[in-house]
């Protein structure tokens, strides 16, 4: 981001709130194993569960982009971290798999209103210029939140006396204390009590600032051919995003390296999948440097299309080698946020950004839900891999006619 035109404090603190909703989608999945021998689960109903949270993540957000849009997106991203709190210390009664069910749903529909507040914040106080630098830096703090899941498992289940219950109380503190810091840091750089679309548009002195480029470029109405191809591209990515997700730690805990070791193989998976996370760091990281606004459907393009053989490596590999095409996807894969929140801004109205920012995080995560069922849904879940490469390549086609029709107009 230029000088000039920089809002960096704003962008750190919703960065921080990106983590957190990471982290928390993030948190079943780095204690499944454990939750599932407790519940006596099947892969098939740990899938289930899985989709129990990402449903309401991905389908809630369309009503919280309404509602940010009417009534703050300050407001909803506080409202958005007080609830996650509350869910998260309410799994200390957790004694049947059935509340679980209700608590999964709970924490989807409060995470649901991260990404429609968050994104149409950020996307309002940037350029298109400055727009891929800044998303790319909001990445980074979201891949170091999914990275932070299974580490905190990690660290919490070896505490004697410690379960998985203690890992959610955990994140309830934690989760307590962003709150009052998130309180803090839009009283400090922003109006919070203004409309998303106000609020979003003040630099950290209250001047106009980079804004006046924003609604330069942005459209006056939906424009909804582009915009109907980017949410069908959004839906595939999606499904592999949480199909790779929801099995990973599995995925590597099984892995027949794994024996020789004198640490457990489920300790060991979680610093694993941890280190995996923590790879899409730099695919988040460059992205956001190297896109521009020319380049933004083909690098899309590229990035899914570069996820096919990985996924399809993941489904035959086994021992030590399993875990270089799992960290070589998730630094590719991640590479898509910068550049696909960077592009949805050309197609869609100022202000009513946070509502069609939700219908895309519907698309997303709602969609995408179904990714862990389906993977769960083999017999031998690794050959759902190859149906989410089959996903990915459909994914990757889609923006070449973005890229076509941008050209066709010299865009």
């Amino acid at each position: 981001m230029s000088k000039r035109t920089s809002n960096l404090p704003i962008v750190l603190v919703v960065s921080c709130a990106h983590a957190m909703v990471h982290l928390i989608e993030q948190s079943f999945a780095s204690v499944e194993q454990v939750v599932s021998a407790e519940f006596a689960l099947t892969t098939q109903q740990s899938g289930a569960l899985g989709s129990a949270l990402r449903i309401p993540f991905g389908f809630g957000a369309v009503l919280t982009g309404i509602l940010a849009d009417r009534m703050g997106a300050s407001r909803v991203l506080s409202l958005y971290l007080g609830g996650i709190a509350l869910v998260c210390a309410s799994f200390v009664a957790t004694n049947s798999s059935s509340i679980l069910w209700a608590q999964m749903f709970l924490l989807g529909i409060f995470a649901s209103m991260y990404h429609p507040a968050g994104l149409s914040l950020l996307s309002s106080v940037t350029t298109p210029n400055d727009r891929a630098k800044a998303l790319g830096l909001h990445g980074v703090f979201g891949s170091l939140g999914l990275a932070a899941a299974p580490f905190l498992a990690l660290g919490i289940l070896w505490f004697p006396g410690s379960n998985w219950r203690t890992f959610f109380l955990v994140l309830a503190a934690v989760t307590g204390v962003l709150v009052f810091l998130f309180r803090a840091g839009m009283a400090r750089f922003g109006d919070s009590n203004a409309p998303s679309n106000s609020a979003a548009m003040r630099t950290v002195d209250g001047t106009a600032g980079s804004v006046a480029a924003t609604l330069e470029t942005a459209p006056a109405k939906l424009i909804v051919w582009p915009f109907s191809v980017l949410m069908l591209s959004s839906a595939f990515s999606g499904i592999v995003y949480g199909g790779f997700l929801h099995f990973l730690t599995r995925y590597l805990s099984e892995s027949d390296a794994f024996d020789s070791w004198s640490i457990g193989r489920d300790e060991l998976a979680r610093g694993q999948t941890a280190m995996v996370l923590f790879c899409g760091v730099g695919g988040q990281w460059l992205s956001g440097h190297l896109a521009t606004p020319r380049r933004l459907p083909m690098m899309l393009s590229m990035v899914y299309l570069t996820n096919v053989p990985l996924l399809w490596w993941m489904s035959i590999a086994s021992g030590w080698v399993s875990l270089v095409p799992c960290c070589l996807l998730a630094f590719v894969h991640f590479m898509n946020q910068p550049v696909y929140n960077s592009l949805l801004p050309d197609y869609v109205p100022v202000k009513t950004r946070s509502t069609w920012f939700g219908v895309s995080q519907m698309m997303t995560f709602g969609v995408g839900s179904v990714g862990p069922y389906l993977v769960g849904s083999f017999t031998d879940y690794r050959q759902g891999y190859l149906a989410l490469a089959g996903m990915s390549l459909l994914a990757g086609l889609l923006p070449i006619l973005i890229w076509v029709e941008r050209r066709n107009r010299n865009f």
